[in-house]
Parts: C-alpha cells; sequence; structure tokens
C-alpha cells in the first residue's frame, strides 16, 4: 500500500544485487588479469575499508543536507560509476574505481534503512514489515545478479560489470521515482 517502501525494494534489488555481484567477481576478474592473489584480494579489502571510513560521515551529510533521497542517488551513481568503470580501466585505476563504489556503500546502506523509516505511513507500527518487504527485494538481486552477471563472462571479462552498473541505474530509477518529505536542516545536536 505505501508506494515508497517498493521503489526502495526495487532500488535495493538493483543496487544491492551490483554490489553483490561485483565482490564476488571483482578477485577472480583480477587475477585473470595478471594480477596476484593478494594484490586482486587487496582491491576488495579496500572496497570495505573505504566504505566503513566514509559510512559516519554520509549519514552525518544527509542529516545537514535534510535530505535522503539526494544522498541516495549521489551514492548509486557513484556505485554506478566505480563499478562501470571496472569493465574497462586497468592498473592503479582499478584501485580508484573500487574505491569510487566502496566510498558510499554502507553510508547508502545506513541512509537507505534511514530512509525506509522514515516514509511517510511506516512509523514504528510498519517499520519491521517495510523493512522486511524491502530486504525481500535485496535477497532476490542478491540471489540472481551474481550468476546473471557472471554468465556474461564468457563473452568479454569486463561484461559483467557493465551489466552489474545498469542493475544499478535499474535501482536509481526506484530512488528517483520515491517521494521524499523535507525534513528540518540539522544545524546542531544539543547534548
Amino acid at each position: 500500500r505505501i508506494r515508497n517502501v517498493w521503489l526502495y525494494g526495487l532500488a535495493i534489488f538493483g543496487i544491492g544485487g551490483c554490489i553483490q555481484g561485483a565482490l564476488g567477481y571483482l578477485p577472480l576478474y583480477l587475477r585473470g588479469m595478471g594480477w596476484q592473489p593478494v594484490s586482486a584480494d587487496g582491491a576488495l579489502s579496500a572496497f570495505h575499508m573505504v566504505s566503513m571510513l566514509f559510512c559516519i560521515p554520509i549519514t552525518l551529510w544527509s542529516d545537514r543536507l535534510g535530505t535522503r533521497k539526494k544522498v541516495l542517488v549521489g551514492a548509486a551513481l557513484m556505485v554506478a560509476a566505480g563499478v562501470g568503470l571496472l569493465s574497462v580501466v586497468q592498473g592503479p585505476a582499478v584501485w580508484i574505481a573500487v574505491s569510487m563504489a566502496g566510498l558510499v556503500r554502507d553510508g547508502f546502506m545506513a541512509v537507505f534503512m534511514t530512509a525506509i523509516l522514515e516514509t511517510e505511513g511506516v512509523g514504528a507500527k510498519f517499520a519491521g514489515t517495510a523493512t522486511g518487504i524491502v530486504m525481500v527485494f535485496s535477497g532476490v538481486g542478491n540471489l540472481l545478479a551474481p550468476p546473471l552477471g557472471n554468465s556474461l563472462a564468457a563473452i568479454a571479462p569486463g561484461l559483467p560489470f557493465v551489466f552489474w552498473a545498469a542493475l544499478t541505474c535499474l535501482g536509481l530509477v526506484g530512488l528517483l521515482l520515491t517521494q521524499e518529505k523535507r525534513s528540518p536542516v540539522v544545524l546542531a545536536v544539543e547534548v
């Protein structure tokens, strides 16, 4: 009944599926490009490290701006760009693409979950139900995106990243269609 919940489901289907697929394939792809195993696995570690470092700043920035949607859209664009670039970049540029996608991953999820709970009509009464419905879409995306993307590696090794970046764009459509009620900008927190 609450339109935004279904749109958030579409968003996480695409964006979560992209991240799940890319993270599983990245080390194998880099090894296939001639990277040493420790370096290929290190790229995955770099993704998670930058994600962890920027999680709190991104969520605080969302509060300061007074908008969840703009932060989520920007983060989705960064994921799409970073993952898409992985299909064409080589050498040190891989680290930049991985960092670009990873920079926003945990911050995206924190702001995303908050946006679900702040959706008009959800509140405390339906928070668990709304979150559960959205997470079903996440699970389906995480189930389907990796094998679908991996199957494209037979055509070209970088093609799975193009597929996953396109999947993020599908999720971006869901985000763009959500309605956000404007909240006041937080300038300071009283202690």
